[in-house]
């Protein structure tokens, strides 16, 4: 790090008064290696703490077979079998107990143990995760409205671009959003931003009973786990606070050609540079698709 950036915090390279990077300030204090990798980090909108991930894995979990790459991971595994954690567990003076145990089998050890951890670290997000096989678009039931998100993204680029319509049962536009979002996100991450922007969409249009799609079957997955993913997280945190606001939200996984409309708009984002919203209107731009959408 440049001499002087060894005591910057995050908040120090954001804009002021909101929740945006600063480009200028990254590129003037930090190495260019740096430099991108910040800026692909999402911030979301939500408060978290401080907290240390493993950064070898997508969740940001250390686990007891990053260390000795055994395929599975067991309790059993992690306490008794692995000859990695062993070696720490004879340091513990617990592992002097479980010697001693007497009486005491160490299956029943396990079963308190598990029996110690806290009810909501198993709780899900109480959303209904779908798939749909359908090949093109469907309506839905009268009196909900259906929000199709998708992303752009392309290897080496330094932008994205993100998609989003939301449409009644008939079809019929509410509204459209194409973006261009600067930073060098995964695939996975992109399509995580791409749905949390179209649900801010909705939530202006005072959407409440809202069916979702999108066509990465990670991301409807994501959104049903209560596991804290590393890079993704904040803005997943942000996905299930908007999803809690609707009535009985469903998050469907369609196939691309379902999702056709919302990919145009992520490519048009991807080229445009900038950020458009459409209410109430059918761009130019995807309107033949959404005859098409309607017709099938």
């Amino acid at each position: 790090m440049p001499e002087g950036g060894e005591h910057l915090k995050v908040a120090d390279l954001l804009l002021e008064g909101c929740r945006v990077w600063n480009k200028g300030k990254i590129d003037d204090t930090l190495w260019p290696v740096d430099q991108e990798l910040i800026r692909g980090i999402p911030l979301g909108n939500g408060e978290g703490g401080d907290k240390w991930v493993w950064h070898f894995d997508s969740k940001g979990l250390y686990k007891i077979h990053s260390r000795c790459k055994d395929k599975m991971e067991s309790t059993s595994h992690a306490i008794l079998d692995c000859p990695t954690s062993r070696a720490v567990w004879k340091f513990s003076w617990f592992w002097k107990v479980v010697e001693n145990r007497r009486n005491f089998t160490f299956a029943d050890f396990l079963k308190i143990v598990k029996s110690e951890i806290p009810l909501e670290d198993f709780a899900l997000v109480p959303v209904q995760s779908q798939v749909v096989g359908s090949d093109v678009w469907l309506s839905r039931q009268s009196g909900y409205l259906k929000l199709n998100a998708d992303a752009s993204v392309s290897p080496g680029s330094d932008h994205i671009g993100i998609g989003a319509v939301i449409r009644d049962n008939k079809g019929r536009i509410l509204g459209t959003m194409e973006k261009s979002v600067e930073g060098t996100f995964s695939p996975f991450l992109a399509e995580c931003i791409a749905l949390h922007e179209g649900l801010m969409i909705a939530k202006e249009l005072e959407s409440v009973t809202l069916v979702v799609e999108t066509d990465v079957i990670n991301v409807v997955s994501a959104v049903s786990d209560n596991t804290k993913f590393f890079l993704e997280g904040p803005i997943m945190q942000d996905v299930k606070q908007l999803l809690a606001q609707l009535r009985n939200p469903i998050v469907y996984h369609i196939r691309r050609s379902a999702n056709h409309v919302a990919h145009l708009l992520a490519r048009f984002g991807f080229n445009s540079n900038c950020t458009n919203v459409w209410i109430c209107e059918t761009p130019i731009i995807v309107s033949n698709a959404v005859f098409f959408d309607v017709i099938a």
